[in-house]
């Protein structure tokens, strides 16, 4: 249970209310940008954990206790094929500024019980987007440990993570660069053309 506490509190400070901009580029150097937004009730399915039905206990209500220490053992089960233990197993190491994010694509598992739209990550773990049905954002929903080219149909390579608070209305925090990038030839999206390019 401490590492499902930790993990909130580690959500809490890094990515709670926050948004995360991935700039992508394909081998051509076209480059695209995927936004992903972080809420109280996204981290409940970060864990894999089942939380009881009676009474039912809200996700937003889960990451609450967790934060406040309040979290019991009889308040959740694992996930009956296992994959919970693998889930927090990884997440203390995707949990941070910039999801140890390198590669970024759209899903195309072909395994029926994963459910999300675009993964982000890389070899070792990666994080499952899908859209949120009240603000049409990407948000987590699973978290994988898997490399992430097994799972999606074409990588591109994450050169540039920005951070902005939900609030905010331009991103100005850059938490990775990729090295070995040709800062050149990298152009950003229309949207994000305020934003400076990274030289080096």
């Amino acid at each position: 249970m401490g590492i499902v506490v930790s993990g909130a509190e580690k959500y809490k400070d890094e990515l709670l209310d926050r948004s995360l901009l991935f700039i992508c580029a394909d081998k051509h150097m076209r480059v695209t940008a995927v936004e992903a937004a972080f809420y109280d009730k996204n981290f409940l399915h970060l864990t894999g954990l089942k939380v009881h039905k009676n009474p039912p206990i809200p996700a937003a209500d889960f990451f609450r206790r967790c934060i406040a220490h309040r979290l019991s053992p009889s308040d959740f089960d694992f996930s009956d094929d296992g994959t919970t233990h693998l889930k927090l197993e990884i997440l203390p190491k995707v949990l941070n500024k910039s999801l140890s994010a390198h590669m970024l694509g759209d899903c195309g598992s072909v395994r029926p019980k994963l459910y999300t739209e675009k993964l982000v990550g890389g070899e070792k773990a990666c994080v499952g987007l899908v859209t949120d049905a009240l603000t049409g954002s990407y948000v987590p929903n699973t978290v994988l440990k898997e490399d992430i080219r097994d799972n999606v149909a074409e990588c591109l390579r994450v050169i540039a993570v920005y951070r902005k608070e939900l609030y905010e209305e331009k991103y100005a925090e850059l938490t990775f660069r990729a090295k070995k990038t040709d800062w050149d030839r990298v152009i950003y999206p229309e949207a994000y053309g305020y934003l400076p390019v990274p030289k080096g």
